[in-house]
């Protein structure tokens, strides 16, 4: 029989006080005293089963960089006992006590006096916390959308990106959701003190933080379904959050230890940030380390390459991926040693996919093919899409004179089947890109060393197959 048990994750919000005390005297009631408590977990012991009365105070001396054992806590643990209430478990500045008198005096009297070591021992912390939590989702969703301005094909294509871009919205709701919470309450409390009745309790957000929870799991699953092509970026990410989990618990050990030590807050905090800066970095060293060691192995494709060939005293892969618009397709060629390749991206926002056909190193003058095909299922979204492939094009025209701009043009489309047909012009002179354009569909193709100019067949031949590809 176990001795003793633990609730994971209590979702119980200190200051909800009826609640979290009622739950520990049904608990010891059932023969689990409250033993520890912990960030995740609260671990109970087995004792006799025994109807308990529970108490909530804090200590604002006791907080999580400060020194231990902290001065002035054995005295209010001592005035405590003097009325019946014994030292359950603590987590930094929360103590809790219980009782084996129903009736005992509280150990908080004075609605006001109470109000206040509220509010120095938990509640500046709280905001703070709040604040800098609501800062860094803010930050991490301006720059969501800083990347989806400037690159919004790529994003809204990448299921990966759209999780992460989403990833903190849950938890900006429910810090702001926090901390209107909390001024409110703390508004009512005020009100309670001057009237010298009791302060009221602040009631968990437990229904957010459950949607924190499977959101934040939905994240992870999402993830790995994502990279679940390439086995050795699933390896690659789990043995990432193995390594943060360890910094975590490293830096935590650390920052107990100089507790016990006595060292004072602010060379404990100084001490955790070093610890987790050296770690990460040093993880990061690791993790460049081995990417560039086994660079050019494919152990971070989804897919192996069919064989490898040496050409300038390099090692080149080559592939035999189906891609729905070939060479062949717009000339007859003899030459049967290309190397194909198709990357997709798949979101319920947009589809995007690179295809290129190449000739190997050293088979020089043979032409080759680069196209993308982007699927936007939003239409109002088309023409960012749309606007990210002209930019690009224009990206370096503001550091040249006019007469060496890169530009798109439009140009005639019915030979193409296209709705819209832009061409590439460098230096005013025609290139052998172009931008074609459906309801919905954009294509970018790009042909190389094509040392003629299309035919309307060859025209009507890459519209219809990239059109229905």
């Amino acid at each position: 029989m176990r001795n003793t048990k633990r609730e994971w994750m209590p979702l119980y919000g200190f200051l909800d006080r009826r609640r979290v005390t009622d739950h520990l005297s049904d608990m010891a009631a059932r023969g689990w005293l409250l033993d520890r408590l912990g960030s995740w977990s609260w671990r109970y012991r087995r004792t006799e089963p025994k109807q308990l009365r529970f108490a909530i105070t804090f200590f604002a001396g006791a907080g999580r960089f400060s020194p231990t054992p902290t001065e002035g806590l054995e005295t209010l643990q001592d005035y405590c006992a003097q009325a019946g209430w014994q030292p359950a478990a603590s987590l930094d500045q929360v103590q809790i006590f219980y009782n084996e008198d129903l009736e005992a005096v509280p150990i908080e009297t004075d609605p006001a006096a109470e109000l206040d070591n509220i509010r120095r021992s938990i509640g500046k912390p709280l905001v703070r916390s709040y604040l800098s939590l609501l800062l860094l989702c803010l930050l991490e969703v301006g720059l969501q959308c800083w990347q989806l301005l400037q690159d919004p094909v790529r994003v809204l294509a990448n299921t990966t990106t759209l999780i992460a871009a989403t990833a903190y919205l849950p938890l900006l709701a429910t810090t702001a959701a926090g901390l209107l919470l909390y001024h409110r309450w703390r508004r009512r409390a005020a009100a309670a003190a001057e009237a010298g009745v009791h302060l009221p309790d602040l009631r968990s957000a437990r229904g957010l933080s459950i949607l924190v929870i499977i959101w934040s799991a939905l994240v992870i699953v999402g993830t790995f379904a994502s990279l679940s092509r390439s086995a050795g970026m699933v390896l690659l990410t789990m043995g990432m959050l193995l390594f943060f989990s360890l910094t975590y618990f490293l830096a935590d050990a650390a920052r107990r230890s100089l507790q016990q030590l006595r060292c004072p807050p602010w060379s404990n905090i100084l001490v955790t940030i070093v610890v987790i800066i050296a770690l990460s970095a040093g993880g990061l060293v690791g993790l460049f380390a081995l990417i560039i060691r086994n660079a050019g192995t494919g152990w971070l494709e989804d897919r192996p390459p069919v064989e490898t060939y040496t050409a300038h005293g390099m090692t080149w892969s080559v592939y035999a991926d189906p891609i729905p618009l070939r060479v062949e397709d717009l000339m007859d060629i003899d030459y049967d040693r290309w190397s194909t390749e198709a990357d997709m991206e798949w979101s319920p926002l947009a589809t995007h996919g690179e295809y290129r056909q190449d000739a190997r190193l050293g088979d020089q003058g043979l032409p080759e093919l680069r196209y993308e095909i982007v699927t936007v299922e939003i239409p109002f979204l088309y023409d960012l899409c749309k606007r990210d492939f002209i930019q690009w094009m224009e990206r370096d025209n503001d550091h040249l004179p006019p007469e060496y701009w890169d530009e798109y043009r439009p140009v005639a489309s019915e030979p193409w089947g296209a709705e819209d047909v832009l061409q590439q012009y460098s230096g005013g002179e025609p290139r052998d890109q172009f931008l074609l354009c459906w309801e919905g569909r954009m294509v970018e193709v790009q042909l190389l060393h094509w040392d003629r100019d299309l035919t309307a067949d060859q025209k009507a031949v890459i519209g219809e197959k990239l059109k229905n590809a």
